[in-house]
């Protein structure tokens, strides 16, 4: 999975870049074992615990999605998927388009 490569401040960069207002503060990254979910692949996802303004909210960075978007701005996937694919090229594009 490229989500697993993504260093700590492409992180912190994906979600200042899909903050809607700019004031984001970033409390917490770390990664979890979703193995209890798929015993066959285990997966290592980024988590992000973020501040916007007054709330807190908890994303996790998938290869291809965000999940947990409730104050990311518009087209949040979108820049993502633009961002993995300087960081990681072709064969990022390669495998989404097999895939999706």
């Amino acid at each position: 999975m490229f989500c697993e490569k993504l260093t700590e401040e492409q992180i912190r960069k994906v979600m200042n870049v899909i903050s809607d207002d700019g004031a984001l503060t970033i409390l917490k990254i770390r990664t979890y074992d979703k193995s209890f979910e798929d015993a066959v692949a285990v997966s290592v996802v980024p988590e992000v615990t973020a501040k916007f303004q007054e709330d807190i909210e908890t994303y996790q960075l998938h290869d291809y999605f965000i999940r947990g978007k409730n104050r990311a701005g518009a087209g949040s996937d979108y820049i993502y998927r633009k961002m993995m694919y300087e960081w990681f090229g072709e064969p990022y594009v390669v495998k989404y388009l097999m895939e999706y």
